[in-house]
């Protein structure tokens, strides 16, 4: 068996992504997504705007799976799981004031700047999204 560097997914795969605590989900997504574009010195304002298709395809890398081994029809799954996952992390993250949606695409505001500076950004970005998690 060949040896890899690759690191292991966080989720076994659009089940493992959909069973996920969506504020973890939404952190993680949120990290892997921005912090890549970490090329120079943050606090940036000129981060790359991200749309869908970016965020399935990171979110499928959560997953361990790739979105073009899959039917890109949006009744099919894993797409659709992928697609409606996304979106409820947007969601997340614009309740969390960390990022928000701007025509197709999502732009990080100051908040998440400061998270993606940090020395802990995923737990930084779990802090701010469990602001909003209701008590029971």
């Amino acid at each position: 068996m060949p040896v890899t560097d690759a690191p292991i997914p966080p989720y076994d795969g659009p089940r493992g992504i959909l069973l996920a605590d969506r504020l973890d989900l939404a952190a993680r997504l949120f990290v892997a997504t921005f912090l890549g574009q970490k090329t120079s010195t943050l606090p940036r304002v000129d981060l790359e705007v991200v749309g869908m298709a970016g965020l399935q395809g990171e979110l499928a890398a959560l997953g361990g799976y790739t979105m073009g081994s899959f039917t890109l029809l949006a009744t099919r799954q894993p797409w659709a799981i992928t697609t409606q996952l996304a979106l409820e992390c947007v969601l997340i993250w614009e309740r969390a004031s960390i990022a928000a949606r701007y025509a197709d695409q999502v732009v990080v505001l100051e908040p998440g700047m400061r998270i993606l500076v940090s020395s802990e950004p995923e737990a930084a970005a779990e802090r701010a999204m469990s602001r909003i998690r209701p008590t029971t």
